[in-house]
């Protein structure tokens, strides 16, 4: 009967210890996933008026701000896929609300492309600019908590 205590005690332990560096794991390699994440939504944000100022205009650009437009949407799918530590999962769940808004934004630019309703003014009427401000906050909260 000690003998079964013991392995029980023993293998929980083992099974835990597993778990905690996993975590650990996870929190070394989602603080710089994040971080590249977030900065390449900030560099979208800094190409894309000029993108969209030319695609008004100018079919190659439009068909290039259509691409960006799709690249986004996958980089973001590919980020909420990831899998946090205990420690990030609030603020993952902060930054996969953030993406949801910030995927509608861009769904609707992009059907707008598509629909041949692109206006020089439609990225700023559309707030899809706006979104991504909320960004620089949670790349601070990130590194806040990978310290």
């Amino acid at each position: 009967m000690k003998k079964t205590i013991v392995a029980v005690l023993l293998s929980f332990s083992v099974l835990t210890g597993c778990s905690a560096v996993e975590d650990v794991t996870n929190g070394i390699n989602y603080v710089p996933e994040a971080t590249e994440y977030i900065n390449d939504v900030q560099q979208f944000s800094k190409e894309i008026p000029s993108l969209a100022e030319k695609a008004v205009s100018d079919q190659n650009a439009r068909v290039e701000l259509e691409k960006a437009l799709q690249e986004m949407n996958t980089t973001i799918e590919e980020f909420n896929e990831l899998s946090p530590p205990s420690v990030f999962e609030d603020i993952h769940n902060q930054v996969m609300e953030q993406n949801q808004t910030f995927q509608d934004g861009i769904d609707k630019y992009l059907t707008a492309v598509e629909n041949g309703e692109l206006t020089p003014d439609f990225l700023e009427k559309s707030g899809l600019l706006e979104d991504v401000k909320v960004y620089t906050d949670l790349l601070n909260d990130i590194k806040q908590l990978g310290e």
